[in-house]
């Protein structure tokens, strides 16, 4: 499972999503916290973490392969944060190199707050590759026991530094708390970097903060070593421009992710 890792150190981990039973269906449940918000919503790279999750769990039934999310789409609906938000998986098509999900996450009212639709890529696990972690798919409650929960902003407690804010550049090392059990940077991990280079660039052009809402996000290649910089390039001068951000592996020279984002002001 390349989102899970049990490690409770793990800054994902830490996000304590919980897995309940809502009628037939399992969901994913997340009770959303400041340091998970901007502006006083929900990041949508916390949707894009408990998107990744809700439909990883779905599609990755294979203890001999590993599943990595190839793209995902997150759209956000910006509004104060509920009290607990809900993700349910629907398969839309399982091959056996690939997969498509779609997940819908509602507030606790029922009201539709995020959606996303993923891809995943099957790819077998190699001699020397890290221990995969894997669900037992009986369990009640949780995967993991819960774990400190993250008491600083989201881009802090990833150690995400600003290096030009107006230029989209900001750079994350690789550390453990954002690994994934396959050794790479989490995807979810990957989605807040890409977030915050986007937030500098649209919060200096626009005089204030803003809130991304959109992500469109495709991972090129696996970032391992770090640290990862972002590249930021405007897509148009109309005040509700788009931005591209890329993500590169300094070390090895990687580009690693593309990320497509749009924002709204505060």
């Amino acid at each position: 499972m390349t989102d899970f890792s049990g490690r409770p150190t793990s800054l994902p981990t830490r996000l304590n999503a919980a897995r309940v039973k809502v009628g037939d269906d399992w969901v994913f449940r997340l009770a959303p916290t400041a340091v998970m918000c901007r502006m006083g919503a929900v990041r949508a790279s916390v949707y894009s973490y408990l998107i990744d999750v809700a439909a990883g769990i779905a599609v990755d039934d294979d203890p001999g392969m590993w599943t990595f999310t190839s793209d995902m789409t997150v759209r956000a609906r910006p509004g104060p944060a509920p009290a607990t938000v809900e993700a349910a998986a629907t398969i839309l098509r399982r091959g056996g190199r690939s997969s498509t999900c779609e997940v819908h996450v509602v507030d606790d009212q029922g009201s539709p707050v995020a959606y996303g639709i993923l891809g995943f890529a099957r790819v077998p696990r190699r001699p020397g590759d890290p221990e995969k972690w894997t669900s037992d798919p009986n369990l009640g409650s949780r995967f993991w026991e819960p774990a400190p929960p993250v008491e600083v902003p989201l881009p802090e407690a990833a150690g995400i530094r600003v290096v030009d804010g107006p230029a989209g550049v900001v750079e994350v090392e690789i550390v453990d708390e954002l690994r994934n059990p396959a050794g790479t940077i989490q995807g979810a991990m990957a989605a807040l970097v890409a977030e915050v280079a986007a937030e500098e660039m649209l919060s200096a052009r626009h005089g204030g903060p803003v809130l991304v809402a959109d992500l469109d996000i495709r991972y090129l290649a696996q970032a391992r070593v770090g640290p990862v910089r972002t590249r930021g390039i405007w897509l148009g001068d109309g005040p509700d421009a788009g931005v591209l951000v890329e993500l590169h592996d300094v070390t090895t020279g990687r580009f690693v992710t593309h990320v497509l984002a749009r924002a709204e002001p505060g």
